[in-house]
């Protein structure tokens, strides 16, 4: 009998050790990636900035901003908006008051104090923006999906809470602005190069996809030109075909990526996407 409740009690303790180890796994997986790079983006897919992931700790996490961009700005003005409307308000009530008692004066103050008490608690309290996070780990070569919740602190940090990997594939995951753009691709044989019309159809930090009429096949290097902006120089990158598509007209796709960038030149790219990206919702709202 004894015998018998010693092996009744360990069966008993075996799930919760399992779900011990489970929670260590997946808090040493989320750890790994630390000192990520990674492109944080709303639901629909919009490109908010561009971060290094550091300091996990079970689900939380600090997203260090690389560069301030015209739609987190907007984003941090949404947070403190309400509070300036406030002063400005409070401003002009007292704009054309009369001479006051030293009673009335002293009950202002306290009634001023307890508003901006208010709101500061309620500006903590501010619900924060749930966001998508996405980032490409170069020791295990797979993309890595996450989900959280940001809100802004000082010198370009955000906080990340309620920090979950929904997946993890075998894709750059990197965000990919659409274009339409003339480029051209030049490659090397001998001592001679070969300059070939194309079109860029997309671009991320992490590659490119390009039509052509000519045939290229799965690890052919060639350099790639394209001037995303009017007033933005040149982008020359260093490319390695991946995928090949053929199309029914007689035309190849190619997804592309690159190589050999430091992280200037990852950077550059960056902006010049995020500046396209800008152009084309400012020519949206226009239209």
């Amino acid at each position: 009998m004894r015998l018998f409740g010693l092996f009744g009690k360990g069966s008993k303790e075996q799930p919760k050790e399992n779900e011990q180890k489970t929670e260590e796994n997946s808090q040493a997986e989320i750890t790994a990636y630390s000192g990520m790079r990674v492109e944080v983006t709303t639901f629909e897919g919009e490109l908010l900035f561009v971060a290094k992931l550091v300091n996990l700790r079970e689900n939380q996490a600090v997203l260090q901003q690389y560069s301030e961009t015209e739609r987190s700005k907007e984003i941090l003005q949404q947070y403190t908006e309400e509070e300036e409307d406030g002063k400005t308000q409070e401003a002009g009530s007292g704009a054309n008051a009369g001479p006051e008692s030293l009673e009335v004066v002293f009950a202002r103050m306290l009634a001023e104090q307890a508003e901006k008490e208010q709101d500061s608690e309620e500006k903590k309290q501010k619900e924060p923006l749930h966001v998508r996070i996405r980032g490409y780990n170069d020791h295990e070569r797979k993309a890595v999906y996450m989900e959280g919740f940001i809100t802004p602190e000082e010198k370009h940090t955000w906080k990340v809470e309620e920090l979950t990997v929904t997946r993890i594939g075998n894709d750059r995951a990197f965000f990919r602005l659409e274009t339409n753009l003339d480029a051209v691709v030049t490659t090397f044989g001998g001592f001679s190069a070969r300059e070939q019309d194309c079109k860029m159809l997309n671009i991320s930090v992490g590659g490119a996809r390009i039509l052509s009429e000519q045939l290229y096949h799965e690890g052919d290097k060639f350099l790639l030109k394209v001037q995303l902006l009017e007033d933005r120089p040149m982008s020359v990158m260093f490319c390695e075909v991946l995928r090949v598509f053929e199309r029914e007209d007689s035309k190849y796709e190619y997804g592309c990526r690159f190589l050999e960038l430091n992280e200037e030149d990852q950077d550059k790219i960056t902006q010049n996407i995020f500046a396209a990206q800008l152009a084309e919702r400012r020519k949206k709202r226009g239209q």
